[in-house]
């Protein structure tokens, strides 16, 4: 095959390619972090805090947060349980873009920045110009049901919002250790 002819049968495979790639794909090109994204020992993310929790519905308690995991006991409505640690497991990164420059960070309008969890109260752990940043404050972004940032303070946009799923180690009363899944599970987190 000529160096012309194949040059005409990867350039369509390359444009068809770009045109039915995932937006978020297409912006970051081939910066981010390998997906998916496990970070160990995690923060339990904005308005939860560790400590006893009550269970408010019933919940499966499973001997790992690894695929392949089984149940090992269903605690019941009212039960207790201590936090130990917790695991995000990030699917897709957050997108946020830059609506106008931020010169504390090199930011720059139209910039983009990955997200891959919460850390805090307006912190996370963010991914932009070839580099993590574990504990980066983007309280300057504006989510797209409009909580966030307000007024001057605002110089960018969620554009698409992280898929994450969270898994946290929990301690019984009975001494037991095992792992709830935060997307089935429901808790009463302000038990003394």
């Amino acid at each position: 095959m000529t160096r012309v002819a194949s040059s005409l049968i990867a350039l369509p495979a390359a444009w068809f390619a770009f045109c039915f790639a995932d937006d978020s794909t297409r912006m970051r090109g081939a910066s981010g972090l390998a997906l998916p994204h496990i970070e160990l020992d995690a923060s339990l993310g904005e308005g939860h805090q560790s400590g006893r929790w009550k269970a408010i519905e019933n919940v499966a308690v499973y001997e790992t947060w690894k695929k392949g995991r089984k149940v090992v006991l269903r605690l019941t409505t009212g039960g207790a349980i201590v936090t130990e640690s917790s695991v995000v497991i990030t699917t897709k990164p957050g997108v946020i873009r830059m609506d106008r420059d931020l010169g504390a960070h090199g930011l720059k309008r139209g910039d983009t920045i990955l997200t891959y969890g919460f850390v805090n109260e307006g912190f996370s752990r963010v991914w932009f110009k070839g580099r993590l940043h574990a504990d980066f404050d983007i309280s300057f972004a504006k989510w797209p049901d409009g909580a966030g940032c307000q007024g001057w303070h605002c110089a960018a946009a969620y554009i698409a919002q992280p898929e994450v799923v969270r898994w946290v180690q929990v301690r019984l009363t009975s001494g037991l250790k095992g792992w709830v899944s935060m997307d089935e599970a429901s808790f009463d987190e302000k038990v003394r």
